[in-house]
């Protein structure tokens, strides 16, 4: 054996453990109730593809070809060329951990919802038939001299972007449209929801254990040892590095609600995915470029396979399917032009597009195919109860799983009773506060009225009996002092009748009806700049909405608390008033004073800032008090509106 053969060993080993790397990340993307399932399905279908690929897939991939279509003659591994320069076994075992890897890809992406015969059956189909013709398609002549149609048409793949990884992600997609997405993937009206994660830390593991079995994928794909192997890793690691970028990138400026965690994972098993296919013959600089541009694309095609309601349960579709075509495809644009073999990049492009085209077509309809045949046959999908039960339990019959279901429902079924009862009791409170409301402002328009009917209008009578008795004193007796008494007792009913106006105003401000809101602040304000000497500033900084009646009376009624508690308790000589919209749909209300100031740990609640705080609850608002001893006080009222 030389330093070639170790080298291949080593790096199949390192591709092995992609294995491990894959049950780590899918586990740590699914629920707790499935990690069993989908880690025993991982093992079983390596099994499958073990003496599937090995017996039946290496013959068609690799053998003598038929017509340049498939291969033949190396069933159950007879025949082998064993004597130097072939690498006979060695190569056999390579060949194999890169058949695991695609079949493993395709079984993550139907997890949480499928059967484990439908899946080892496909697992079968596609270690033995699927994956290997279009690899002797492309490889064909690796191990021994002889044509390969599209590597005679001068595709390049050099470790299995298409191949590899285009091929499983391309199944996959045919696999989770026959399937179709988990229960509660999507809400009543379509809006994407978030199921539970078992373990996102273990997700993290297992995207360490792929990057670096990653090394083995792509340094071993140049089946020698020499000066080139360290270029391949390079690349290989900046394009994973700069994938995380690409896709952080592209979340951060045009996917703003959606999680920078899938962004990160995703990033970087793209970056990968797209550099197998170029890892040979790049440069750094545009192995950084491929990341990039892969690490975007991954995440754009996530969101589009969401809005197409196709659910992709570890994402392999847009990690494998596409980010396996776009590093297919950029090498053509970005490669040297020694490796264009005498074509040129137009004709390069062309070409490369031919072979991703040509692989989608093999793979997806093949796939579509198989599972439709499968879902017909035996069927793909387990029952609603048993996806609810959880896989563990219904493939595996795992003891600790079904205790934990038998837990959690009971624990599901007792907090939807409470939470039933708490929004019974919350509605129940709500309704009682806005009655309370309503009460009170029923009480001041009649006291309103009864002041105004009543002691309004006896003032007025007064005030004009008053003035006939002081004119005819004023005529008969000019110089009596009856008559100065008489007068300032004609200006204290004036008086005494400003104030009745004012309160009248305070308990049914017949302005906010007229005016509106900002215009009856206004008012408040000058009256009671007026009867407390206190200096006032008000700023309108943006366009006051148009509340509804009830909503208008409601911030009114809190404006006029705040100041009431200020004049109260502040002892302050100056209070700023301020409206402002702080966005679209969210108006502030900002009342700034110089006072005092408190502790607000030892303040208590009185009644006023409970209404305040009631008042706001009921039109969705919050309040948040900033304030500081000696230091002042600022009230923020944010209430939302309808633009």
């Amino acid at each position: 054996m030389n330093m070639n053969h170790l080298w291949i060993i080593v790096s199949a080993s390192f591709v092995f453990f992609m294995q491990a790397g894959f049950v780590c990340y899918e586990v740590g993307f699914i629920q707790s109730k499935n990690v069993i399932s989908v880690a025993i399905e991982n093992i079983l279908t390596f099994v499958i593809t073990t003496l599937v690929y090995c017996f039946l897939g290496f013959a068609l991939m690799f053998g003598p070809t038929h017509l340049g279509i498939f291969g033949g003659n190396y069933w159950l591994l007879s025949h082998l060329p064993l004597t130097y320069p072939s690498l006979g076994y060695v190569f056999v075992f390579f060949e194999l951990m890169f058949a695991g890897t695609a079949v493993t890809i395709v079984s993550g992406s139907m997890s949480e919802r499928t059967r484990l015969l439908p899946l080892l059956i496909a697992a079968g189909f596609l270690a033995g038939f699927i994956y290997p013709l279009f690899g002797h398609w492309v490889w064909g002549d690796l191990f021994l001299n002889q044509p390969a149609w599209l590597k005679q048409l001068g595709f390049l793949d050099f470790a299995g972007a298409t191949v590899v990884h285009g091929t499983a992600g391309w199944v996959s997609l045919a696999g989770i449209i026959m399937v179709g997405a988990r229960k509660d993937r999507w809400d009543a009206t379509g809006k994407l929801k978030k199921l539970g994660r078992s373990n996102i830390p273990f997700a993290a593991l297992g995207t360490f254990i792929l990057w670096f079995s990653w090394f083995g994928f792509n340094g071993g794909s140049l089946l020698e040892f020499n000066d080139r192997v360290g270029l391949i890793l390079l690349n290989t690691n900046f394009s994973a590095a700069s994938g995380v970028v690409g896709a952080i990138l592209t979340n951060h400026f045009f996917l703003k609600d959606h999680s920078y965690m899938e962004a990160i994972f995703a990033g970087a098993l793209g970056g990968l995915v797209a550099i197998t296919a170029g890892s040979n013959y790049l440069q750094p600089q545009d192995a950084v470029i491929v990341g990039l541009i892969s690490g975007s694309v991954v995440v754009f095609s996530g969101l589009w396979l969401e809005k197409l309601g196709l659910d992709d349960a570890v994402g392999a579709v847009s990690i494998h399917g596409f980010g396996g075509a776009t590093g297919t495809i950029l090498l053509a644009f970005l490669a040297p032009s020694e490796i264009l073999d005498g074509q040129t990049r137009l004709v390069k492009i062309l070409v490369q597009l031919t072979g991703v085209s040509v692989n989608f077509l093999w793979a997806f309809g093949l796939g579509l195919l198989m599972f439709y045949l499968i879902n017909k046959t035996i069927g793909l999908r387990v029952s609603v109860e048993e996806e609810e039960k959880g896989l563990n339990i219904v493939e595996f019959a795992d003891l600790y799983s079904w205790q934990d279901y038998l837990k959690m429902t009971h624990y599901e079924i007792l907090t939807q009773d409470l939470s039933g009862t708490i929004q019974v009791q919350n509605q129940l409170l709500q309704k009682q506060a806005k009655l309370l409301v309503e009460t009170q402002e029923q009480e001041r328009v009649k006291l309103a009225r009864d002041l105004h009917d009543g002691v309004g209008q006896s003032l007025a009578a007064l005030k004009l009996q008053l003035g006939m008795i002081a004119q005819k004193i004023k005529v008969e007796h000019p110089n009596s002092q009856l008559s100065g008494q008489v007068e300032r007792t004609v200006s204290l009913t004036a008086e005494t009748i400003e104030e009745i106006r004012g309160v009248l105003f305070n308990l049914k401000p017949a302005l906010l009806q007229e005016k509106g809101l900002s215009a009856s602040v206004e008012v408040l304000l000058k009256n009671l700049e007026k009867a407390s000497g206190i200096r006032f500033e008000y700023h309108l900084l943006t366009t006051m909405p148009i509340w509804e009646e009830a909503a208008s009376l409601n911030l009114y009624r809190v404006i006029q608390e705040c100041l009431t508690n200020i004049l109260k308790h502040a002892q302050a000589t100056q209070i700023a008033v301020n409206f402002s919209r702080l966005r679209s749909n969210l108006y502030l209300f900002q009342i700034s004073d110089n006072g005092q100031g408190f502790n607000v740990n030892e303040i208590h609640a009185g009644l006023g800032l409970s209404s305040i705080q009631e008042r706001l609850k009921m039109l969705g608002g919050k309040l948040h008090i900033s304030t500081e001893e000696g230091k002042g006080t600022t009230l923020m009222m944010e209430v939302p509106y309808d633009d």
